[in-house]
């Protein structure tokens, strides 16, 4: 584990936590004697080894009985007689028991739990809804007990409140084109049905009889644009030595975006706490009139400025994409507008997916979270807010900085724009895409071109530094839709 962490701080690949799938416990199954079997020879070095490397180790549970478990549950009276048993944690004392077993992993340091089983007719449909619930709250509350709200926990099988404890996983999808296109359908509806962090096995759970580069490519460009990216490791599947070095590279691009888009997905997520919308949300959401969307499944809007157009079937270099109304600039280039209600021909070699951006849309990036970089001397937070003006309206991007909400703001008023926000947590730079700049003035002061910003004509880029609350004034500053 500790050399598959270095691999990845090697390639440069942004990560947080790595999770042991079963078995890793001693016992016929893997599971349920809360320890670690003889291949971890000192998991609690393991556990502080990854910590200092900006990682947390997560691991494998589910509400099934193996192991010692099963001999003291057997014993007590606690167990559902199942081919392979669960705990009956709808009663007081079993819930309590089965929470201080899964202690003995949150004191060794673990941070979270991938949640498994629970949906597979092994009980009544009623006893998995309620399972569904109690077992990511008792987990959770271990969890919270020790760490406050830094753990994460993510499930499977999940019911009506259990979003108050758990993320969503796709589930064990094949590792096929066919797998892709069922896992993207199963985001789109997860945020429908208001389960709003979701991700997938990149890759696929059912490893093919060998390396698939390609479709773990497509997948991988997808994952970017889901609210939680992860990538499987192991025999026939780790990415540095069963995959071509084109695929590392795609790889390391991807990861990359997925890391750099945090502080948009963060608070597109808080958005979802508070009215419902999910981060990946299938058009008609946002487009309810028109027809043509009712059953779109394989494009989709990533908070409310970018459209993603994932590619989710072999050999495709291009795709059709439809745009909904209003306007939409390729999100690739910053040059190409297009109208909205309109069908288009994206380009799409292997390593791109075709993404658009809305006309108005503020999108927040960044790199706010250190986790395992160490490639990157004094590191420090830093923030990169992309405008993209409209001259139709005022445009709004509710930021959420972990602790409350800053409004950005910005809207074209008479021969220049107008960008305001207060104080994000880290300081960064502006980057407004418009044409015509003349003169910049930030919080009062008159900058200086060259030096204090720059303005580059062929890509209408303007780029401003900030710290703290900032109001920028641009004279000129057209709108490029």
């Amino acid at each position: 584990m500790i050399q598959d962490a270095d691999r990845l701080r090697a390639l440069h690949l942004p990560a947080g936590a790595m999770w042991l799938d079963r078995p890793y416990s001693s016992g016929e199954l893997g599971w349920g004697a809360m320890d670690f079997d003889s291949s971890f020879p000192d998991p609690a070095k393991m556990i502080h080894d990854l910590h200092d490397r900006g990682m947390n180790l997560l691991l494998w549970t589910a509400n099934r009985c193996s192991g010692d478990l099963f001999k003291e549950g057997s014993a007590k009276g606690y167990l559902f007689p199942l081919k392979w048993p669960a705990a009956d944690i709808r009663r007081p004392e079993v819930y309590d028991w089965f929470k201080q077993k899964l202690d003995e992993y949150v004191r060794l340091g673990i941070k979270g739990y991938k949640i498994d089983r629970g949906e597979e007719n092994e009980m009544p449909l009623l006893l998995e809804n309620q399972f569904a619930v109690l077992f990511p709250k008792l987990s959770a509350e271990g969890m919270s007990a020790a760490y406050g709200n830094d753990y994460f926990i993510f499930s499977r099988n999940a019911n009506d409140t259990t979003r108050k404890y758990s993320a969503i996983w796709n589930g064990d999808s094949w590792s096929t084109f066919e797998g892709l296109q069922v896992t993207v359908k199963n985001g789109l509806r997860s945020g429908t049905i208001n389960f709003p962090m979701w991700g997938s096995d990149t890759g696929g759970y059912f490893a093919p009889p060998s390396p698939d580069n390609e479709l773990l490519a497509r997948w991988l460009e997808f994952s970017a644009f889901s609210p939680m990216m992860e990538v499987l490791l192991g025999p026939k599947r780790t990415l540095w030595d069963d995959y071509s070095p084109e695929v590392v590279g795609i790889a390391q691009k991807y990861v990359a975006a997925h890391h750099d888009l945090i502080p948009y997905t963060r608070s597109a997520m808080y958005q979802a706490t508070q009215d419902g919308m999910p981060i990946m949300r299938a058009l008609v959401l946002a487009y309810p009139d028109d027809a043509r969307l009712t059953d779109m499944w394989d494009e989709y809007l990533y908070g409310g400025g970018l459209l993603v157009a994932p590619v989710t079937t072999a050999q495709t270099t291009e795709r059709e994409v439809y745009l909904p109304a209003g306007k939409w600039m390729n999100y690739h280039d910053k040059q190409t507008v297009y109208a909205g209600g309109s069908t288009i021909k994206a380009a799409a070699p292997l390593g791109t997916i075709p993404v658009y951006v809305r006309e108005g849309a503020i999108i927040p990036r960044g790199d706010i979270v250190k986790l395992n970089n160490n490639w990157e001397q004094k590191w420090t937070p830093k923030l990169r807010l992309q405008f993209f003006p409209t001259a139709s309206s005022k445009s709004q991007f509710d930021y959420y900085t972990g602790s409350g909400v800053q409004k950005i703001t910005a809207e074209l008023v008479g021969d220049g724009l107008k960008i305001e926000f207060g104080d994000l947590g880290a300081p960064g730079a502006i980057e407004v895409y418009c044409k015509e700049v003349t003169g910049v003035t930030r919080n009062g002061v008159q900058l200086k071109p060259g030096s204090d910003y720059q303005y580059d004509p062929p890509s209408h880029k303007l780029t401003i530094s900030f710290q703290g609350a900032s109001k920028i004034a641009i004279t000129g500053a057209g709108s490029l839709f």
